[in-house]
């Protein structure tokens, strides 16, 4: 086991996470014994008056941990709100270390202290209390940073990887050889007829071969090159069908707008392949607004469609992509229709 694995394992994995929380509370077990020390006899006394004094103490030491934890840490710190994250935990911690303080002169009266060494011993009380919570709420609030800091790097590490394998397989399989084989066919036939027209078919596969060739190892490309994409392989597959109809359709600014390359390709490469019949229609919609970009690829049904698990591995392959590129910040919704197949992909850009 490699020490990334041992420091996951730590730190990130569920299974892990109630030993995690025991040994927190071993910790503040520790921490919190200081109150059954007898410092006029350096002893250590368990009578009634100092399990209770120690009960307050250990319960405060809980709340000021745990609600750092789970509120101010992730509502104040994570979000930059720093300065109101140690405002409210200063509140806090003056509330409790009065309450804490105030219970230990209850329970357990110093004995013996003038007037003024009583206010001298609650004031350092006071600080005591003040450098203990600041020094859990730092160690917790640096642990839940920790968690934050491994999870962006494995995410990142398994997208790297992702987008590794992606890519190959872009290269490899994203325009299928049936597809090729045919428009290659059309532009040979149409080389008798119409020249002009076969040297544009000739001309849009160059374009899209190309496009994917120096594109598919590219982090950011703009969408108006990937709108063009779908554009140039539609087209194609217009001029081999007869009775083929698509529209493509953009509303808002989507010139200045990057994202990840062949996003969209698959979707519109599966609406193509489950409508082989004639009479068939596509219609590819993008919309940037202020919620970000929306994508909509509908496309008729077939005659002989059956129903099942749309896409398969490429859909798949796609999925897993945009939860590592968007992990909080896409949906993907898939509609089968009665005469339509939607989907539905919003990102927020």
């Amino acid at each position: 086991m490699t020490r990334k694995e041992i420091l996951y394992i730590l730190t990130i994995d569920p299974k892990w996470s109630i030993l995690r929380h025991l040994v927190l509370q071993m910790l503040i077990l520790l921490i919190t014994s200081v109150v059954f020390l007898d410092r006029a006899n350096n002893t250590f006394c368990f009578d009634q008056n100092f399990i209770k004094g120690w009960t307050c103490y250990f319960l405060s030491i809980n709340f000021a941990i745990y609600t750092n934890i789970y509120i101010l840490t992730p509502k104040y710190m994570m979000t930059g709100r720093l300065s109101r994250h140690i405002s409210i935990t200063f509140v806090i911690s003056t509330i409790l270390a009065l309450i804490i303080n105030g219970s230990h002169f209850y329970f357990c009266p110093p004995q013996g202290l003038s007037k003024g060494a009583m206010v001298a011993f609650f004031i350092m009380l006071m600080l005591s209390s003040y450098i203990i919570y600041a020094m859990m709420v730092t160690c917790t609030s640096s642990f839940l940073l920790l968690q934050v800091w491994i999870r962006n790097k494995k995410r990142q590490e398994e997208l790297e990887i992702n987008t590794l394998n992606a890519k190959l397989k872009i290269l490899r399989n994203q325009i299928n050889p049936h597809f090729l084989f045919n428009t290659i066919n059309n532009a040979n036939m149409m080389l008798k007829k119409d020249q002009n027209s076969a040297s544009f078919i000739l001309d849009k596969l160059r374009d899209l071969l190309g496009y994917q060739l120096s594109n598919a190892t590219k982090n950011l490309v703009l969408l108006n090159d990937e709108i063009k994409l779908l554009d140039d392989y539609l087209h194609l597959e217009k001029i081999r069908r007869d009775n083929f109809s698509y529209e493509i359709n953009t509303e808002g600014n989507t010139g200045n707008v990057l994202l990840p390359p062949l996003l969209f390709i698959i979707f519109v490469e599966n609406a193509v392949k489950y409508n082989p019949n004639d009479g068939s229609k596509i219609i590819v919609s993008f919309k940037r607004d202020e919620e970000g970009l929306l994508f909509l690829c509908q496309n008729t049904k077939s005659e002989h469609y059956e129903k099942s698990d749309v896409g398969g591995i490429g859909i798949a392959n796609v999925k897993k992509r945009l939860e590592l590129l968007f992990p909080t910040s896409h949906s993907l919704e898939v509609e089968d229709g009665e005469s339509m197949f939607t989907v539905k992909l919003s990102i927020k850009v």
